[in-house]
């Protein structure tokens, strides 16, 4: 009965411990954390041609030279892909290796679409009950790819607030990005800076208000 009794109690010290959304829009001590940009579950629609080059682009190629030039990008350009900036953190973390490692895996079968369908907030929390964070401690933040359609000159992301010792999503909300720049990699990155800006300028605001506490 003893034992039990201490379980319980452990369990519960552990559960309070758990981040809160209000713990992102606040200075406290909490670890936050750059997950990446996951493109395991994207759909391409349109050319996936390499613009001035050779021509398109199988998804394989796409996966293997591209999913990694893109998170690479984040990493050697942080003034310009200014994560610490969007979230209002002084410091951030880079926690990039699980990401990188399930972009690694994605399967490329059904990856190009003419019908993308649209991530609900069940589908992201599904998905990321399936990560393995480098560390189980603090707030990770991670953009979840839905699409890069070329078709209509779009992509959409989910930005993604996860507890990180529990993969509990505490914030998301799909964000539409316009693709800028020369070279298939530096088009499709200019989506993924469309929407550090976009959270940045607005979003993070917005998201302040209805979320904090403080």
């Amino acid at each position: 009965m003893k034992l039990v009794v201490t379980l319980l109690f452990a369990s519960l010290v552990s559960l309070s411990f758990g981040q809160k959304v209000e713990d992102l829009f606040r200075a406290s001590d909490t670890p936050i954390h750059w997950l990446g940009v996951d493109f395991s579950k994207v759909q391409l629609v349109g050319d996936f041609s390499q613009f001035g080059e050779a021509g398109k682009k199988s998804t394989i190629e796409i996966k293997n030279r591209y999913f990694p030039g893109w998170n690479e990008l984040i990493l050697n350009e942080r003034d310009k892909y200014d994560i610490k900036g969007m979230i209002r953190k002084e410091h951030i973390i880079y926690s990039v290796e699980m990401v990188s490692n399930i972009n690694a895996t994605a399967a490329t079968e059904d990856m190009e679409t003419h019908n993308a369908r649209i991530f609900s907030r069940q589908d992201i929390e599904r998905h990321v009950q399936h990560y393995q964070p480098e560390s189980k401690s603090g707030i990770g933040i991670v953009f979840i790819a839905e699409v890069l359609n070329k078709a209509e000159t779009e992509a959409w992301f989910h930005f993604a607030a996860i507890d990180l010792s529990t993969n509990t999503v505490l914030l998301t909300e799909r964000l539409r990005g316009t693709p800028a720049g020369i070279g298939l990699r530096n088009y499709w990155a200019g989506a993924i800076y469309d929407i550090i800006k976009e959270i940045k300028d607005r979003k993070y605001r917005e998201w302040k208000s209805k979320h904090s506490r403080s």
